[in-house]
């Protein structure tokens, strides 16, 4: 019985030492030499994020390709947060290759006198910005009136938000970018029992564009709102308000008003 057992853990001890010394061959063969790191960026802060998370980044290089965890290199990344993970993996014997794109500003909002930066989509960028400022130029359309708060883990939740990206997707069907033509959008909830919610949208000339009840066919009238906008002369852009609306017919409409209004 005592030489069975011998003969148990010194099988053992032989299979540990075969373990340890693949191991220590794999990763004596397989080491990272280069962290090949493609980005995809339009502003000059993007390019100097770029610089830095590239020295960041070497840091893996020595370590075991084996048995480096991915999960680390996209930690390393996300302390940068304007890029957009596209792709992580491994090349072997010794690449990490990574591929990023810089992710747009496009949103702002006020939170305890700073502002919190939404990207294209309407995702957490950033906070505890001092201003609108955009970091390839001009400002961010600043939201107003949506009560927006912000989860742990960045999810951004606010009243008509989702039919506030919905009027923005349809408006960049039409415009080039819409932080060239808008300049802010607010949200009035209208009288108490919910009734003539709008989106008030300011255009950078001086009109502005209703989106009269959001909550229903958001992308129809807002269509029919910038088609309307884009018809009209320089001077009328000047002053007025373009809304879209739905009869009581149920028929959608939009119109412009020369009428001076008040913010």
């Amino acid at each position: 019985m005592k030489t069975r057992t011998k003969v148990i853990l010194s099988t053992l001890i032989a299979l540990l030492l075969l373990a340890a010394t693949i191991a220590a061959g794999l990763n004596a063969v397989f080491t990272v030499t280069y962290v090949r790191t493609d980005y995809a960026t339009f502003s000059e802060e993007g390019n100097r994020d770029a610089a830095a998370l590239s020295e960041e980044l070497d840091k893996f290089i020595g370590k075991s390709t084996t048995f480096l965890n991915l999960d680390k290199v996209r930690e390393t990344v996300k302390k940068y947060p304007h890029f957009a993970i596209e792709h992580i993996g491994k090349k072997y014997p010794s690449t990490v290759e990574i591929t990023l794109s810089e992710r747009r500003e496009e949103y702002a909002f006020e939170k305890d006198g700073k502002y919190v930066f939404l990207d294209a989509e309407g995702k957490f960028l950033t906070e505890g910005n001092p201003d609108t400022s955009n970091r390839a130029g001009g400002q961010n359309i600043l939201l107003d009136g949506f009560g927006f708060s912000l989860g742990e883990t960045g999810e951004v939740e606010g009243r008509y938000f989702s039919e506030l990206l919905t009027v923005m997707e349809s408006f960049k069907k039409t415009l080039s970018g819409i932080r060239a033509n808008i300049l802010s959008v607010r949200l009035d909830l209208g009288t108490t029992d919910g009734k003539n919610v709008t989106f008030r949208i300011h255009m950078k000339e001086g009109v502005l564009l209703v989106i009269d009840s959001p909550s229903r066919f958001p992308a129809e009238k807002a269509a029919m709102a910038i088609s309307d906008y884009i018809a009209l002369k320089d001077e009328e852009r000047l002053i007025g308000l373009v809304t879209a609306y739905e009869t009581e017919e149920g028929e959608l409409k939009s119109i412009y008003s020369r009428e001076e209004f008040f913010n």
